[in-house]
C-alpha cells in the first residue's frame, strides 16, 4: 500500500506524517509526501527536524516537492492534513476523489491538523503528537 501525505509547503506537517508513518508502519506501507504550494527542494523546517529527532525519526534527507498528477496516480491513498486541502485536491484532481481523505477524517474524528509553521518548538511537538494519534487511527482502519 502507498500513502501520500499532503500539506501546504511540504516542510512541516506532511514530512512529519511521512516520517512518523514510516516508523509506525515499517515495511508494510510505502509512504511519501508533497505540498500543494511547495518550493521544490526545501528542507524540512528546523523545528520539524528537531521534534522528530526527539522520537528517533530522521527527516534530514527530506526535500519538499509539489503535488503532481503522477504522485497522486501512484498513491493508494492521498491524505491531506485538512478538510480544505481535501476539497481543493478533489476539485483540482476529480479523478482521485475516491482515494482522497484528510487525515483527521479517518475514524470519523473530523479534525484538521493545525499548521505549526512559524510557531514554537512546543507547537511542533503538539502537532507531531496530534499526527501520531491520527496515524494510529489510520493504521487501525487500513491494516
Amino acid at each position: 500500500m502507498k500513502l501520500l501525505f499532503i500539506c501546504t509547503g511540504n516542510t512541516c506537517r506532511s514530512p512529519m506524517a511521512e516520517g512518523l508513518a514510516r516508523e509506525m508502519f515499517g515495511d508494510a506501507v510505502q509512504v511519501s509526501s508533497a505540498g500543494m504550494e511547495a518550493w521544490e527542494g526545501s528542507e524540512a523546517s528546523f523545528h520539524a527536524l528537531a521534534v522528530l529527532k526527539e522520537q528517533n525519526v530522521d527527516l534530514s534527507q527530506h526535500r519538499s516537492r509539489k503535488i503532481r498528477a503522477d504522485l497522486l496516480e501512484d498513491a493508494d491513498w492521498i491524505i491531506p492534513m485538512t478538510q480544505m486541502q481535501e476539497k481543493s485536491l478533489q476539485h483540482s484532481f476529480p479523478q482521485y476523489i475516491h482515494k482522497t481523505r484528510y487525515l483527521g477524517d479517518w475514524g470519523g474524528q473530523k479534525k484538521d491538523v493545525r499548521d505549526p509553521w512559524g510557531g514554537t518548538l512546543e507547537a511542533y511537538r503538539q502537532t507531531a503528537q496530534e499526527i501520531s494519534a491520527l496515524l494510529c487511527t489510520l493504521r487501525d482502519q487500513l491494516l
